[in-house]
């Protein structure tokens, strides 16, 4: 049986003489960034499941706001704060909620967009089907 920190090291890549395996953990830290969907670019066998995917981040992320609940902090230092923190939050509100106003409505209107693009090659492709 291996010992826990030659387990460890083989695992991360590393072989027993010392020498990283850079071609492993290259592949490795590769599969873990497509898993995590940090690299929508990268199109593997579940390119529907990415789209799905990267639909619903959009519809869960879109409605952008700046209206955010307050951080509370422990302490004395957190009870002199929080309420200056929150008479901040609503006088700079005026001033940031326009901006975000506008970005909730570019989004909204980019999704409708791409929902329209979607269904336009949805229809292109099943005429191309019909015609060959």
């Amino acid at each position: 049986m291996l010992e826990p920190v030659e387990e460890n090291a083989r695992s991360a890549g590393i072989s027993s003489n010392g020498e990283p395996d850079v071609a492993a953990l290259f592949a490795q830290l590769k599969e873990e960034v497509r898993r995590s969907g940090a690299a929508p670019g990268e199109r593997g066998a579940g390119g529907d499941d990415d789209r799905l995917a990267a639909r619903g981040d959009a519809e869960r992320l879109w409605p952008v706001s700046a209206d955010r609940p307050l951080q509370l902090r422990p302490g004395f230092g957190g009870k002199l704060a929080n309420p200056a923190k929150a008479v901040l939050r609503k006088l700079m509100r005026w001033y940031v909620e326009p901006l975000a106003y506008d970005q909730r409505s570019f989004n909204a209107s980019a999704l409708r967009l791409i929902d329209d693009l979607e269904a336009r090659v949805a229809t292109l492709e099943a005429e191309l089907k019909r015609r060959s």
